[in-house]
């Protein structure tokens, strides 16, 4: 392995971005149960008490050494904090969060005043009783009516907030420009001629290969990111994974629509034969490093995937671009994904007061002021300096207007490429836009993976004979022994 592969490899594991590449955003099962504390959601009424002249917080995610991007934005965050705030004191955690080592921290009472998680952990969070109600602190801050009430309904139990939506996105297809100009498959601006539909996309890959020698597209098959990815195709063809029927769960993929999905997924390689020779892959150790390197034309992604292969492979900016996810038989789909706050059920109100205004002095706050946006304003330049994309943008997490208008103000200032590469992508990839399955996501991925594997190393295998193994056995170890 040459130096610049191992630097790259190694600093994955740091950079923010990437934190949210394992499938579904999360390591875990999404229903897994968490031993708790308590039998309900913890709150913070028995918690409160005044603020002490000096307050202790400590942040989770603080970017580790070798990210320096991220590390010059968040030593400018310090000493805004320390500057606004004179009686806080800011402790700093790289830990940031992972199944394994989740548990032990939340057993032991060692979470971080502010610590950051995904969308699908949020329940068996709140259920275990990990995260501080902060339903109080949020609504004297303005946080409450400014968010995104699409967002905001994922933190919510039983009337309360148990964390902060910091950021949402969905799933869309990414691009390499060079390959696609190489192929002669731009517009006259040098925009690639995006696919519309599945069937669009496989020969538009089966084009690329012919006409560069290249993988045309890219699809993971391991560590649950191929079924991650997977169900987007499927829900693409009319598929449905879970279901209730009566009270009870069933597993719903063992159908028509779900079998011609898993049919063209076999097409790419037997048919169309536009995949990766390697039937083994996944999105951190492959796909990051063909795509960033010229390797691979297109694959599912986010946005964030670029700026991983512009820092760390010294992709240029240019050479990336996103549209929405193509459209199947059943239309428009694409899986929504984010991350969120939460607190320490431990932290005292006024602890609670002072991380939300530590997310303040990052830009991240409903208020439009200049001084509440100089945190944004501090994070888009150093972006911009550091050579990484700055314009692009994901789902909005505030609805209040004055804000998205500040907002977008200091965006376009640092704005460094042609949004006409990713105009598609920010206009129409939020149609047919859908939440991950509510129970044991991971588990599902995992057996999907088996069998986009199956079919993609042996081409006498049968999608529908798959699907109906795979479906009984996941309703067998799964499905009947929810209560």
């Amino acid at each position: 392995m040459n130096n610049k592969n191992k630097r790259f490899r190694q600093a994955l594991l740091s950079f923010a971005a990437v934190a949210l590449i394992a499938a579904g955003c999360s390591n875990a099962a999404n229903n897994t149960t968490l031993p708790g504390n308590t039998s309900k959601p913890s709150g913070t009424s028995s918690n409160a008490e005044p603020a002490a002249d000096q307050i202790t917080i400590k942040i989770s995610n603080w970017p580790k050494p070798n990210d320096e991007a991220n590390l010059l934005i968040y030593k400018q965050y310090l000493a805004d904090m320390n500057a606004q705030y004179p009686n806080v004191k800011v402790d700093t955690d790289e830990w940031g969060y992972d199944v394994n080592s989740f548990l032990p921290k939340a057993a032991s009472g060692q979470l971080p005043t502010l610590f950051e998680t995904y969308f699908t952990e949020t329940d068996k969070i709140i259920h275990a009783g990990y995260a501080a109600d902060i339903t109080k602190v949020m609504k004297e801050k303005g946080y409450a009516d400014a968010i995104n009430p699409d967002l905001l309904k994922l933190v919510e139990k039983d009337g309360s907030y148990y964390g902060i939506p910091k950021d949402a996105y969905v799933i869309g297809m990414i691009y390499n420009v060079d390959l696609f100009k190489e192929a002669g498959m731009v517009d006259e601006s040098g925009v690639p001629l995006f696919p519309k539909t599945y069937e669009e996309l496989a020969l538009t890959a089966q084009q690329i290969k012919e006409k560069t020698g290249k993988t045309g597209f890219f699809l993971p098959t391991k560590n649950n990111q191929g079924g991650w990815m997977f169900m987007n195709i499927a829900w693409a063809f009319g598929a449905e994974f879970e279901k209730q029927v009566d009270g009870k769960w069933q597993a719903a993929f063992n159908s028509p629509e779900a079998t011609a999905a898993l049919q063209y997924v076999k097409d790419l390689k037997w048919k169309y034969d536009v995949l990766p020779a390697n039937n083994l892959v996944d999105v951190n150790t492959d796909l990051l490093q063909q795509f960033g390197t010229g390797q691979v034309a297109m694959a599912f992604g986010m946005p964030d995937y670029g700026n991983a292969m512009i820092q760390y492979l010294q992709m240029p900016r240019e050479s990336f671009a996103m549209s929405a996810l193509p459209e199947g038989p059943a239309g428009p789909a694409s899986l929504l994904g984010g991350g969120l706050y939460m607190f320490s059920p431990s932290a005292k109100e006024a602890e609670l007061s002072a991380a939300i205004d530590w997310l303040g002095v990052k830009g991240f706050t409903p208020q439009a002021s200049s001084e509440a946006l100089q945190g944004l304003e501090n994070s888009m330049k150093i972006n911009n300096e550091q050579n990484l994309i700055v314009g692009p943008t994901g789902i909005k997490v505030w609805v209040n207007t004055d804000r998205l208008a500040a907002e977008q103000e200091i965006i376009d200032k640092y704005t460094n490429v042609d949004m006409a590469l990713y105009k598609d992508y920010m206009d129409n990839a939020s149609r047919g836009m859908r939440a991950e399955v509510p129970i044991n996501a991971q588990e599902l991925y995992k057996l999907l993976d088996f069998t986009i594997q199956e079919v993609l190393t042996n081409q006498k295998a049968d999608p529908a004979e798959l699907l109906a193994r795979v479906a009984a056995e996941f309703q067998k170890d799964y499905l009947d022994k929810v209560q």
